[in-house]
């Protein structure tokens, strides 16, 4: 054999091994698909519900719920899909298509970013909210109520709460000021009732809303409307639970002095001129309010491992269900409705407790300076339980529980106030079975026994001038 025949040889058996091996004769360059298969492969796993909680994410923004939930899982199997073809198949994928790829995606990223600047403009965020429901239904200040009007020999009632003055499942004529202006009539002066208050405030939103309305207008009595399952939580935390609306939030100092709060009632917040540095704000930097908040907290409840007795599964049934929007209770740091009744009383809790009694100083404060009067109510919708602990199971873990803790902690509280306790004893009180605020016949009870109560303070208040605008 010659020299050609010897080169016709080495060039066929060359050609035949390129049919067999797509990196040889095409790029002599390493191919980077089985290290990038494995990348994406390790992505798919660990991009986690649970990681991205512990790391980015609030806990309950992804684990547990629906749609996120749905999404992420099938973001998951897209990427482990093309992992697995870049290890089965080993295409050829080199530094010049990565490279090809990012400068692609970079551009494209440009791109999109000058579009969005251009023809979108993010809704506004703010610290904060007031009511959501029709202008119509609204009063001067923005809240859920009939205009703030009255004569200067009317005795002014405000009731200031959360959604249980707000109701907003209740027709706007059986609204709890209307109940009880029209338990009030029989009373020896005219009275005005109106409305302060929106669904989640808790008392710190709540001093915020009642110091706007004292530059405008007086009030002789203020009912302070508290909902013990949830103004605790409400106090302690920077962010709504469900909808994760940031809110403005005082704290306790190291002396134990109220300060704050971090905003107020309206701010704008996460509201770059930059369109994707405002949404990068709204995607990253709110989920995080509370994460930092926590920092400075003490610690939460710390619930059982095990437990040999014999407990409730009520709480687990609900989760499994989601009956009632329950996976959006964070027992884990007590941004939930159930930590009043936890025992013993952690230390967070017994944060909550004093900033939730420091709060409710100053907007006592706040009402005797404007010549009022503070009467603070609560509808006590709970049957008559046995006054032993009891032990409820969720997710693995045990919480003791104890309606003889519930009491104790709104009882230091309310601790020297004038405090109304209404029995509710409408046996249907709810809204329906997954909203527990109270309907139209339990409503009207409530403000019935609040107006039994009030007749005598309104017939020793004598009328004076008001200084200050009615419209």
């Amino acid at each position: 054999m010659n020299l050609a025949d010897t080169a016709a040889s080495s060039s066929l058996q060359a050609d035949r091994a390129s049919q067999h091996d797509p990196t040889i004769g095409t790029d002599p360059r390493r191919s980077l698909a089985i290290h990038l298969g494995i990348l994406l492969l390790g992505l798919a796993i660990l991009l986690s519900g649970g990681v991205l909680e512990s790391t980015i994410f609030p806990a309950g923004t992804v684990v547990g719920t629906t749609r996120r939930a749905a999404a992420l899982a099938l973001c998951r199997v897209l990427v482990a899909t093309v992992g697995a073809y870049l290890l089965v198949k080993r295409p050829l994928v080199t530094v010049v298509h990565v490279s090809a790829f990012v400068l692609g995606s970079v551009v494209s990223g440009v791109v999109g970013a000058a579009l969005l600047q251009v023809a979108y403009v993010p809704p506004p965020i703010t610290s904060g909210w007031k009511a959501f429901a029709p202008a119509a239904e609204q009063n001067q200040l923005g809240f859920r109520g009939r205009r703030i009007e009255y004569s200067p020999r009317d005795c002014v009632i405000l009731l200031v709460g959360d959604s249980q003055v707000e109701a907003t499942a209740l027709p706007f004529a059986a609204m709890p000021e209307r109940r009880l202006e029209g338990h009030l009539a029989s009373a020896t002066r005219k009275t005005r009732v109106f409305s302060l208050g929106a669904g989640g405030y808790g008392q710190d939103q709540e001093l915020l809303a009642l110091e706007e309305y004292f530059r405008k207008y007086r009030a002789d009595v203020v009912v302070l409307w508290q909902t013990p399952g949830n103004d605790i939580w409400n106090n302690v935390f920077k962010t709504h639970m469900a909808s994760r609306n940031p809110k403005p939030t005082y704290w306790l100092d190291e002396s134990g002095r109220l300060s704050g709060p971090n905003e107020w009632l309206g701010q704008p917040l996460a509201n770059s001129p930059i369109v994707v540095a405002a949404l990068w704000q709204r995607a990253f930097g709110l989920p995080w309010r509370d994460k930092r908040w926590e920092l400075h907290l003490p610690e939460p409840y710390v619930p059982l491992n095990r437990y040999d007795g014999p407990v409730r599964t009520d709480w687990q049934e609900r989760w499994n269900t989601n009956l009632g929007r329950m996976r959006d209770e964070n027992l884990d740091t007590e941004k939930s409705g159930l930590a009043v009744w936890l025992t013993p009383r952690s230390k967070r809790m017994q944060y909550g407790l004093d900033l939730t009694r420091a709060l409710t100083r100053r907007i006592q404060e706040l009402v005797t300076a404007n010549h009022g009067r503070l009467v603070i109510l609560q509808a006590d919708t709970q049957e008559a339980t046995p006054d032993v602990d009891q032990v409820y199971v969720l997710n693995g873990r045990y919480y003791r529980v104890s309606q003889r803790q519930f009491v104790s902690n709104w009882s230091y509280v309310n601790k020297g106030f004038d405090t109304e306790i209404v029995r509710v004893t409408v046996k249907d009180w709810r809204v329906g079975p997954e909203d527990g605020h109270l309907n139209a016949q339990a409503t009207d009870e409530v403000m019935a026994g609040l107006a039994d109560r009030m007749r005598a303070e309104i017939a020793k208040r004598p009328p004076g001038m008001d200084p200050r605008p009615r419209a």
